[in-house]
């Protein structure tokens, strides 16, 4: 089986792109920019989450209750609905008091208004916990092995940008005040607020970007 981020590639395509984009009522580029931004800060929380032996036997009953991959069997049509008050909660849980400066960043990098956030991450944090439960059953991860899958999309996101640690760091660890989310975001996206370098780049080779 690919490995998280090689499976999220193919499930990002274009199309669901698209889909997505019109779900939360945005141009495709903002979307684009959003998910690229998005997709760490929720693949770092998790890991975050999973460090903690009590955080990851939480997160590995809501893989083994409500995420057992089939979201992944047809994600334009997933996309193609609004969110529900499950996918809601499962952004909350996944950030808890960090989600205000989560929501600052994605922001920034996309232009998007803090509903259409909150919006796109109850539509992501689905589709990443959904392509979770999918390599647990592949792979037989105990609760331990989902920090090691978690880590290994990680550490694969960091090799391409040195400067992400640091703005997990400051969003993920921090007070969840977001005041330093501007200059953090900035740095991390070559102090340019560009989503094409930096951040911003980092998942655009697997979201097509290169098309």
């Amino acid at each position: 089986m690919d490995d998280i981020l090689g499976l999220l590639g193919q499930k990002l395509d274009a199309r669901t792109i698209q889909t997505l984009a019109g779900q939360i009522g945005a141009a495709p580029q903002q979307t684009r920019a959003a998910v690229e931004t998005a997709v760490p800060l929720l693949l770092g929380a998790l890991q975050r989450n999973a460090a903690a032996p009590q955080g990851a036997a939480s997160l590995l009953g809501a893989l083994d209750r409500d995420h057992d991959g089939s979201v992944l069997d047809n994600v334009a049509g997933f996309f193609g609905q609004a969110p529900t008050g499950a996918d809601l909660r499962s952004v909350e849980h996944i950030f808890g008091a960090r989600r205000g400066g989560v929501e600052s960043a994605v922001a920034r990098a996309s232009g998007l208004d803090s509903g259409q956030v909150m919006q796109l991450l109850a539509q992501l944090a689905p589709l990443l916990l959904g392509l979770l439960g999918r390599a647990r059953k592949t792979t037989g991860a105990d609760a331990g092995g989902l920090g090691d899958l978690l880590g290994g999309a990680m550490g694969r996101m960091q090799q391409s940008n040195p400067g992400l640690g640091g703005l997990l760091g400051g969003l993920l660890d921090a007070d969840g005040d977001g005041s330093s989310v501007d200059d953090l975001l900035g740095q991390a996206l070559g102090g340019g607020g560009s989503a094409g370098s930096g951040l911003g780049g980092l998942l655009g080779g697997l979201l097509g970007g290169k098309r």
